[in-house]
């Protein structure tokens, strides 16, 4: 029979390496949890030790070494120096006569590692460490290995393990929002011929790198003012293909025109991105091209923080990639980012999802607002068709079309439908231009018409409106609409971006 290593409590070994000519070096080793389990790995080496101890001290002998298994193994042996751990993807296994050790050289880590709450997990215990659902919940959690950072902390591949806990890593590829949120960078979004898309700043942010593809004939207006509202301070870069207009408006809506009809010189165009820089640092306004970024440039008085960016493209949709510094306004909130997400849209706003063209659309979702819950329904022709509860300053319930047609249509005198205080549900189902709405799942539409105009090839639908924020909650009636599928699929705004239509 084999020598047996006398065996301690596997909680925590310390031994202290060194010679006269050498630094000391301190060594750690925790079988914290797992006394009675062996690695099953291909050794770096296999020894004979009077004590775990001396196993230890074998292993911090050896480079590479980083992990022991101590006990009864075979014939003459007892002790395995291991180059793996146990979460290198590799199984513990039960053995009665064997006790398994992560071996360090700062105690930090051990100390980290022994105080994990995970190990109060049976599965935790019984299978190592490394099951899926031992993983880290948070940033700041500890960690053995970078898949520990993986499992429950999104965007997949942005936190990794360092110093034993999970920690956002330097990257070109993504940016953070707010601590425990990261994003990619070059968020794609669509500018809307027909709303304005708001965004929120990140704190600080004063400049944005941006890539632009306009639309044909597109008109586009970047905005960066004090609030998520048509009122206050706001600056103005508004450009063509051909001219670029730099203006204004102060504390009071008062319009300040700065730089009017300045030639582009082919900035932008509708068959490329082109890369600018936008800038409005102290008030000093300037675009350009990554290459000449003042090629506008003025001086506007500002007053008031400017702590939101708004985007419009009139006549045609354009298309913009940011690279970072600016999310929708709900992602900077934990309940925004949630499954069951809580999303905030701004007046005269919307969150659009894209769908597969089709002319028939069912919405479910859960709004406050004190008026206007609007679901818009938007295709390939230059029209949309709202459908408006809560409309008419909150006494009905209709139709407006915008675009190619002017119209409003289908109005019903409801009262008092909308509440700013409790989520109210609605759905909305529209089949060929017949639509019904039902309110809090009754049994009987409270609304039904014919629209007298369709909304061919449906491709996006929008929930918002006018007239004052809406909080919405939609994700859990659809998981399309969730915030989190957005973010790791880097889907930016809503996934109603798209790359352009080829040219």
């Amino acid at each position: 029979m084999s020598p047996a290593v006398p065996r301690p409590i596997p909680v925590l070994l310390l031994i202290t390496l060194g010679t006269v000519m050498a630094s000391m070096e301190t060594r750690y080793a925790s079988g914290a949890r797992r006394s009675g389990f062996k690695l099953l790995t291909e050794p770096l080496e296999e020894r004979q030790a009077v004590s775990v101890t001396q196993c230890l001290a074998l292993c911090g002998e050896l480079a590479g070494c980083v992990a022991l298994n101590s006990g009864t193994i075979s014939d003459g042996i007892n002790c395995q120096l291991l180059g793996q751990r146990a979460c290198d993807g590799l199984p513990l296994v039960a053995d009665v006569a064997v006790d398994y050790y992560d071996v360090y050289d700062d105690r930090q880590n051990l100390t980290a590692e022994t105080q994990t709450p995970f190990w109060d997990d049976p599965s935790c215990v019984e299978g190592g460490y490394c099951a899926a659902e031992c993983a880290a919940e948070a940033a700041g959690e500890f960690c053995a290995v970078d898949a520990h950072c993986s499992v429950h902390l999104k965007p997949t591949g942005v936190y990794r393990c360092l110093n034993s806990t999970c920690q956002q890593s330097e990257s070109d590829e993504f940016w953070e929002v707010r601590p425990g949120l990261m994003l990619p960078r070059w968020q794609l979004w669509r500018m809307d011929r027909f709303t304005w898309t708001w965004k929120k700043l990140k704190p600080g942010t004063c400049s944005l790198d941006v890539s632009v593809k306009l639309g044909t004939g597109a008109d586009v207006q970047l905005v960066t003012t004090w609030k998520d509202e048509h009122n206050g301070t706001r600056l103005y870069f508004r450009f063509t293909s051909e001219v670029i207009n730099l203006y204004y408006k102060d504390i009071d809506g008062t319009d300040h025109d700065l730089l009017m009809g300045v030639g582009t010189n082919g900035m932008v165009n509708s068959d490329t991105y082109s890369q600018l820089k936008i800038s409005w640092c102290g008030g000093n306004m300037a675009i350009g091209p990554v290459t000449n970024p003042t090629m506008a440039s003025a001086f506007a008085s500002v007053s008031q923080p400017l702590d939101f960016f708004k985007v419009r493209s009139e006549h045609a949709d354009s298309w913009m990639r940011v690279d970072s510094g600016v999310a929708d306004p709900w992602l900077f909130q934990e309940a925004g980012t949630a499954t069951d997400a809580v999303m905030t849209v701004p007046s005269y706003s919307y969150v659009f999802r894209r769908i597969a063209a089709t002319n028939e659309v069912t919405v479910k979702y859960e709004c406050k607002a004190a008026r206007d819950r609007t679901v818009r329904l938007q295709g390939s022709a230059h029209l949309v068709m709202d459908i408006i509860v809560g409309g008419w300053f909150n006494d009905g319930i209709g139709l407006i079309y915008h675009g190619d047609i002017e119209l409003e249509s289908g109005f019903l005198k409801t009262g008092a439908i909308t509440s700013d205080s409790e989520f109210i549900t609605f759905t909305v189902h529209y089949s060929s231009g017949d639509i019904t709405i039902h309110q809090n799942d009754g049994a009987s539409p409270i609304y039904t018409t014919t629209a007298p105009h369709q909304i061919p090839d449906i491709t996006l639908v929008g929930i918002g409106g006018c007239c004052g924020p809406k909080t919405i909650r939609v994700a859990r009636y659809d998981p399309a609409w969730r915030t989190d599928t957005w973010m790791t699929e880097g889907s930016g705004y809503s996934n109603g971006d798209e790359p352009p239509p080829a040219q």
